[in-house]
């Protein structure tokens, strides 16, 4: 069996930036446990695996990381788009998925690409002492929208958090083993993210579009705006806009290809 494969670095402004996800696109679902061993071999933080609908704009959508299903992956809905409006059908301008979070649509807006995904519900939630120990700074604020998240001074600590501090914190935080670390930005930022997932096999995700509609929520009333900009400060970084409407969020960002290839099974 032979499959075509994209590789996408989504929420990337220039290559080598953003969050690389890979895209393969089926006729029919492999078995789970292909489908997972794709994904470990592929390595990166998602493998999506897409398949066609009953017309063009209408796909069914799954995400892996190396070790597990995910219900959720925000960069990897984006390079999905990415490979079905550029590549599989250029003549449409807009997507549809069905995922086990629902409906999701992805149009495209000039060269970037907008995705609308469910709005996270942000509830009061307190880092547990051993976590708050581990992350080694002060934090101003926590709360839970799925994945915990912790709010910090400014800008320059989220970019200057210890990996290692990070990781272990994330570990200790939540039966989840994720961990959101947020502030309020600088300049034209609104607010900064990283994220830490060693729940499912990633250390620190690039550009994560389930962590961001996760605290859109929490920020737009933190700030008293509907329309944000944000940077994930991982080391390939990523720029995004958002704007909640509802609930729900809509995340624009480009998306540039880096590889097209051929699995062998």
């Amino acid at each position: 069996m032979k499959l075509d494969i994209y590789q996408i670095d989504a929420f990337a402004d220039v290559p080598f930036s953003g969050n690389p996800a890979a895209v393969i696109p089926l006729d029919h679902w492999l078995d789970e446990a292909v489908m997972q061993n794709i994904a470990m071999e592929n390595n990166l933080a998602e493998t999506a695996f897409i398949l066609p609908g009953d017309t063009a704009d209408a796909w069914q959508l799954r995400w892996f990381t190396p070790t597990t299903e995910v219900p959720l992956c925000g960069h990897a809905t984006l390079a999905s788009a990415t490979c079905i409006l550029r590549h599989i059908h250029p003549q449409l301008d807009q997507v549809r998925f069905a995922t086990k979070s629902g409906e999701l649509r992805v149009r495209r807006s000039g060269n970037a690409f907008v995705m609308d995904l469910p709005a996270g519900q942000p509830k009061d939630w307190t880092l547990p002492a051993a976590a708050r120990t581990a992350l080694g700074i002060p934090i101003v604020d926590s709360g839970i929208s799925t994945y915990p998240f912790v709010v910090l001074e400014n800008e320059t600590a989220v970019r200057d958090l210890d990996m290692q501090n990070a990781l272990e914190a994330a570990r200790l935080a939540h039966d989840s083993r994720e961990l959101v670390v947020c502030a309020k930005g600088a300049g034209d930022l609104d607010f900064v993210l990283r994220f830490f997932a060693p729940g499912v096999g990633v250390d620190e995700d690039p550009v994560t579009g389930s962590a961001i509609t996760y605290i859109t929520p929490y920020w737009a009333k933190k700030l008293g705006k509907a329309k944000m900009r944000l940077y994930q400060a991982s080391p390939r970084g990523g720029y995004v806009d958002v704007e909640l409407i509802g609930d729900r969020v809509h995340l624009m960002g480009k998306a540039q290809d880096y590889l097209r290839g051929t699995i062998t099974l």
